[in-house]
């Protein structure tokens, strides 16, 4: 009788081991459309990254099987149990030390077999020694069920939707502050999108520094969304065109930028007194230092 019982215990098993494999598989799916929610830029921590029933993980993450087809015995639908009960899905708050971020995990609920007879108990206790190995489960007998627990997945490398060491394929989804006590260390470079998709490297210095003449032409630069190019010029040195010793002495200079739709255009005035001449010419010989900035 004994063996016989075993043998009864043995079998029931064996025909929960598939179910077993499918909550393996509900696990690793729930665990899919978390990567997929915090992708679209749900916090890890916030509900949102877990579904709220059954048919938001069908059919992109577990087949989808119709009323009819479950009738016809063609398929079984994901929240049914081989024993005939319905698992509940539920949202629940992670238990966390006061100190730490509130995060939500999701709770399955799986109803047991009824143990009203000798055979219904056999069945209980089988399902109950293949199912209650399961990692994270717990059964509570005031409602007859085990629970299975999915937490939030794990940080970094399970996560391609999140900022990987390599940077492929990473883009953030929202802004990085780092709380204004840390610092960004040894980058090799640092570059800024313009407003028309370019970049602007901060390596090679946020302000482009060039000396120009008189009458010059320089391009607009390109600057990031919702800051304009802008230039700023001054007086490198004043000389003669053919020998700077020819001036004797020098008044009322200035230095200007004319600006147009696409460039500006250097300029350079100053008043000299010329060796050998009483009068004062104006003059545009020289160098010009200019600037080229970004500004609200």
């Amino acid at each position: 009788m004994h063996w016989q019982q075993r043998s009864k215990i043995m079998r029931i098993q064996a025909l929960v081991n598939p179910f077993y494999q499918q909550l393996e598989y509900i696990t690793k799916q729930v665990n899919a459309y978390q990567i997929d929610q915090i992708a679209q830029g749900w916090p890890p921590s916030s509900a949102a990254v877990f579904p709220n029933t059954w048919s938001d993980l069908q059919p992109a993450y577990l087949p989808n099987c119709s009323t009819t087809d479950n009738n016809t015995g063609k398929c079984r639908k994901p929240e049914q149990t081989p024993w005939g009960t319905t698992m509940l899905m539920t949202k629940i708050n992670s238990p966390v030390p006061p100190s730490v971020t509130p995060r939500y995990r999701l709770q399955i609920q799986i109803p047991f077999p009824n143990a009203t007879s000798d055979a219904t108990q056999l069945e209980h206790q089988a399902v109950l020694e293949s199912l209650g190995r399961f990692p994270g489960s717990e059964f509570q007998a005031a409602s007859n069920s085990l629970f299975v627990w999915v937490d939030r997945i794990d940080s970094g490398v399970q996560q391609d939707a999140l900022v990987k060491r390599s940077g492929d394929d990473s883009t953030l989804t929202g802004d990085w502050d780092v709380g204004g006590n840390y610092a960004i260390t040894n980058a090799k470079d640092l570059t800024i999108r313009n407003s028309d998709g370019s970049q602007r490297s901060v390596g090679t210095g946020v302000v482009r520094a060039f000396v120009g003449k008189h009458n010059e032409r320089v391009n607009k630069h390109k600057c990031p969304a919702n800051l304009t190019p802008s230039i700023i010029v001054s007086i490198k040195s004043i000389f003669a065109q053919n020998n700077a010793n020819n001036i004797n002495t020098i008044s009322q200079s200035k230095t200007y930028a004319t600006e147009s739709s696409t460039y500006w255009t250097l300029g350079l005035d100053y008043y000299a007194q010329l060796q050998g001449a009483s009068t004062w010419t104006l003059q545009h010989d020289g160098e010009i230092s200019a600037f080229l900035i970004c500004k609200n």
